[in-house]
């Protein structure tokens, strides 16, 4: 499954209806091309919470119940198949940290939730991933990114300019050179840092 970030509307109504107390900003979509497990409970002071959301009229239909270590395994629970028409709305804390909301859908859902696809030269790309994959300042480098892809790819400062200006204007990057959701969601998926 892809991780798709996001800030769109239609998402956000559809987490909140499933978790109408998270008052948080992280939204996560994934188009669900295999089973999913909505097994839950708390281990280590992590534990997500599943909801099912009916799409037609954002209206929650299934909340999976409350389930401890000690409570015998929900039959079917580590292969959900999901269907078209509906979501599988998740709510995680790792480690006692909030890590937001993601919405799980059918590939047949997926088109309404998804951003449009951005098309990228090589040296945006190279700007998006190394934004993405490294801090600003690190070890006394006030341009770490840069001297990160400098390293690896052998990007000049000139290229690096341009494309992170076009990134900018793409809204891939805001004003003050940080990575955006649009940003994360351009880095191809084979580019992890």
């Amino acid at each position: 499954m892809n991780t798709i970030h996001t800030n769109d509307q239609d998402v956000m109504t559809i987490g909140r209806a499933a978790f109408p107390d998270y008052f948080g900003r992280k939204f996560r979509v994934k188009v669900a091309t295999h089973p999913i497990s909505v097994r839950s409970y708390w281990d280590g002071g992590s534990r997500t919470f599943f909801r099912f959301i009916k799409l037609s009229d954002v209206s929650k239909s299934f909340e999976v119940p409350a389930q401890s270590a000690f409570d015998a395994p929900i039959e079917g629970a580590d292969s959900v198949e999901l269907v078209p028409g509906l979501a599988c709305v998740s709510h995680s804390y790792f480690c006692g940290k909030d890590m937001g909301i993601e919405i799980m859908v059918h590939p047949e859902n997926a088109p309404r939730l998804l951003p449009e696809p951005v098309t990228l030269t090589d040296d945006e790309q190279i700007v998006l991933k190394y934004t993405k994959g490294f801090k600003a300042c690190y070890a006394g480098r006030s341009n770490n990114r840069l001297y990160e892809a400098q390293h690896y790819t052998k990007i000049t400062e000139e290229q690096w300019e341009i494309a992170k200006a076009s990134c900018i204007q793409k809204g891939l990057l805001n004003r003050a050179g940080a990575i955006t959701n649009a940003g994360r969601n351009a880095v191809p998926n084979r580019w992890e840092c």
